[in-house]
C-alpha cells in the first residue's frame, strides 16, 4: 500500500466533508460565518480526522462510516486553536503564517467563533441519512470527555498556570490532556464508526494516545528556537533534546505495538506514526 497516496485520499475526503459541514458563505451573521470559514479553511494538516478515517478501516470497517467523527474532531480541534491564540491565552497574532482569528476579526468574534465551532462539532456527529443512535451516543461521550475539564480544557488550564516553570507532572498532565486526549478520541471514534470490538477500540485508543504524546514532544522540539519558547510550557524545560527524542521513539514504538492483530489495514497508521516522529530525527 502507498501510505502517502492513502492519506492524500483521506485528506481530500476530509476537506470535502468539512466544507459541507460549514455554514454557507454569507449566512447571517455574515461576520461570524466568515470567521468560522476562515478558521477552518486556512490550512491545517488534518492529521486527527485522517487518523479517524484510517482507524475505521483498521478495525475492518469502511471509512465513510467515520466521516461524522472525523469532521467533529477537526472542528473541535480548530476551536481549541482559536481560543488558544486569544490575548488571554497565548496571545498569538499568526498561525500557519497568517493572522489568527482574533487578529483578523477581533477578540470578541474569536471567542464567539470558537464557541460556534464547538457546537458545530457536536452537531456534525448527528448528521447523515442513516444515523445510528447508539453509535452517536458513544461518539458524543468520547468527544465530550476529550474536550472538557478532564481533557483539553483541563490541560489548557494547567498550561496557562504553569507554563513558565513546569515540573515533570505538569508537563505530563498538559501533554496528555491538551494534545493526546484528542488523538485518542479520534482513533476511538473512528474505531467505533468501523464497528470495532471493545478490544479493538482500546487498541486503537492506545495507538492514538501514544501517537499524541509523541506528536506533542516533537512540536516542543520544533518550537525550541522560536522567540516565544521561553514563555511556553515545553518538555525541554525538564528534558534535554536527546531525552525528548528518546521519549518520541518510545511512544512511537508503543503506538505501533498497539496495532497488532487488527483485522483491517494498519500500514497507513504505522506509516503516519513513523512520519510524525521523524519530523525531528
Amino acid at each position: 500500500m502507498d501510505a502517502d497516496a492513502y492519506f492524500e485520499t483521506c485528506r481530500a475526503r476530509v476537506e470535502a466533508a468539512l466544507l459541507a459541514a460549514l455554514p454557507p458563505e454569507g449566512r447571517r451573521p455574515a461576520r461570524l460565518t466568515e470567521a468560522i470559514r476562515y478558521s477552518v479553511t486556512t490550512g491545517g494538516k488534518r492529521v486527527r480526522p485522517m487518523l479517524c478515517l484510517a482507524a475505521a478501516e483498521a478495525a475492518g470497517g469502511i471509512w465513510s462510516d467515520a466521516v461524522p467523527p472525523a469532521v467533529a474532531i477537526e472542528l473541535l480541534h480548530t476551536y481549541t486553536l482559536v481560543h488558544d491564540d486569544l490575548p488571554c491565552m497565548d496571545n498569538d497574532l499568526l498561525r500557519r503564517g497568517i493572522p489568527t482569528v482574533h487578529a483578523k476579526f477581533g477578540e470578541a468574534m474569536a471567542v464567539l467563533c470558537g464557541d460556534a465551532l464547538q457546537a458545530c462539532a457536536f452537531g456534525a456527529l448527528t448528521c447523515g441519512s442513516a444515523v445510528n443512535p447508539a453509535r452517536v451516543t458513544r461518539w458524543v461521550c468520547e468527544l465530550a470527555h476529550a474536550a472538557g475539564p478532564g481533557g483539553v480544557v483541563g490541560g489548557q488550564v494547567e498550561d496557562v498556570a504553569d507554563a513558565a516553570t513546569p515540573d515533570p507532572a505538569t508537563v505530563a498532565f498538559v501533554h496528555q490532556h491538551k494534545t493526546a486526549d484528542l488523538f485518542r478520541a479520534a482513533l476511538r471514534m473512528g474505531a467505533i464508526g468501523g464497528n470495532a470490538t471493545e478490544v479493538q477500540i482500546e487498541q486503537l485508543g492506545r495507538f492514538g494516545n501514544h501517537l499524541g504524546l509523541a506528536f506533542q514532544i516533537v512540536d516542543d522540539l520544533l518550537d525550541a528556537g522560536s522567540p516565544d519558547a521561553a514563555d511556553e510550557l515545553s518538555c525541554l524545560k525538564i528534558w534535554s533534546p536527546a531525552e525528548a527524542r528518546q521519549e518520541v521513539e518510545h511512544h512511537t514504538a508503543e503506538a505501533i505495538k498497539a496495532l497488532t492483530d487488527l483485522p483491517g489495514p494498519t500500514e497507513p497508521l504505522r506509516h503516519m506514526a513513523t512520519r510524525l516522529a521523524t519530523r525531528v530525527i
